[in-house]
């Protein structure tokens, strides 16, 4: 794809809040419902055995039908020239991983994600005897020293992981359900105050692409002036807006959403693979294809509702009931060696 064109543009647009505003809706959902529920382990190992599953099914597969794709070592290649050129199958190491995906890291997410859900106890039990100007001044220290301080160029004052970030949401949600700001009690204007952060920080990476082509300083700086990571403060700020648009709308329920909703974990795990996210885009959408076509950003977007739909089918008709029906044989067996005893 030619610099500067406008299918160039739209990808760094859509690209740069979609990822880190998305990461951040999740935890702050997440952290809106444990921040005052006793911690479950039951409720860990279900996440942990749904990332199991899918690693495992996956890594098998390509595996045994020797597919070529890119490895966990390989991520880089992100164009279709690069994945033919470097397309191999899987070895033993690659699939030892597969069956230790939290262990490995193999998805910075889920894994980060379960660490998370590991100091839930002892985050709940902060925020339940912490003041608030205290819990406040936790909230922007963290935020500030994560997502500010990022932008200064080489600085070395704080190197956080991932981790770090979550636990920030986690006190943001808390905060917001414990104290229920003033300032967010408009939902429409919420979700519009996100919307246009949103739209900023794809404007703002736009021109940054633009302009560091033709000025060095620019392109220098680039690395540290782009949005659209969870370490940025104006993606921070935007999930916070549309996180609460959403709260503090009028609660209802639908059985479809709701359908929907509990395979999102899943279209989350499947097309994110190390193995199969490449393959999906580069051989099997060929999307780059379509790199100089008009039609690209339509094709983008129908590409990408295709494969959440495809996915969430697949997490719905076949890693669900089949995760019900371990669970009824694990019963039957337990009743069974229990009644013989």
């Amino acid at each position: 794809m030619g610099g500067g064109t406008f299918n160039e543009f739209f990808s760094i647009f859509i690209g740069a809040f979609c990822g880190g505003v998305g990461n951040y809706l999740f935890v702050f959902i997440s952290a809106w419902f444990l921040c005052e529920e006793p911690f479950s382990l039951k409720r860990l190992l279900k996440i942990w055995k749904q990332v199991l599953f899918y690693s495992i099914i996956i890594g098998v597969f390509f595996f045994i039908k020797k597919i070529p794709t890119i490895g966990f070592y390989d991520r880089d290649l992100y164009d279709s020239v690069g994945f033919f050129n470097a397309a191999k199958p899987i070895g033993k190491i690659d699939l030892i991983r597969s069956f230790l995906p939290v262990l490995m890291g193999n998805n910075w997410f889920a894994t980060c994600y379960i660490v998370f859900c590991l100091f839930i106890p002892i985050l709940n039990d902060l925020t339940s005897v912490i003041e608030r100007k205290k819990h406040f001044y936790l909230i922007a220290v963290m935020a500030i020293l994560g997502t500010v301080v990022s932008f200064v160029p080489g600085q070395g004052m704080l190197h956080p992981s991932n981790l770090y970030y979550f636990i920030t949401a986690y006190f943001i949600a808390s905060y917001i359900k414990k104290y229920n700001p003033p300032i967010f009690n408009n939902p429409v204007k919420n979700i519009l105050i996100g919307f246009l952060i949103c739209v900023f920080c794809g404007l703002w990476n736009c021109a940054l692409n633009y302009f560091s082509e033709s000025y060095k300083a620019v392109d220098f700086f680039k690395e540290w002036l782009l949005l659209g990571n969870i370490n940025k403060f104006p993606i921070l700020l935007a999930s916070v807006f549309i996180f609460c648009g959403f709260v503090k709308m009028k609660p209802f329920s639908n059985r479809i959403i709701n359908l929907i909703a509990s395979t999102t974990f899943g279209v989350y795990l499947i097309h994110v693979n190390g193995f199969l996210k490449i393959f999906i885009w580069h051989k099997i959408l060929l999307c780059d294809s379509f790199a100089d076509s008009p039609a690209y950003p339509l094709y983008l977007l129908a590409s990408s509702l295709i494969v959440f739909i495809v996915c969430s089918l697949i997490d719905l008709f076949i890693r669900q009931p089949l995760t019900v029906f371990v669970g009824y044989i694990r019963n039957c067996l337990s009743r069974y060696f229990y009644h013989e005893e």
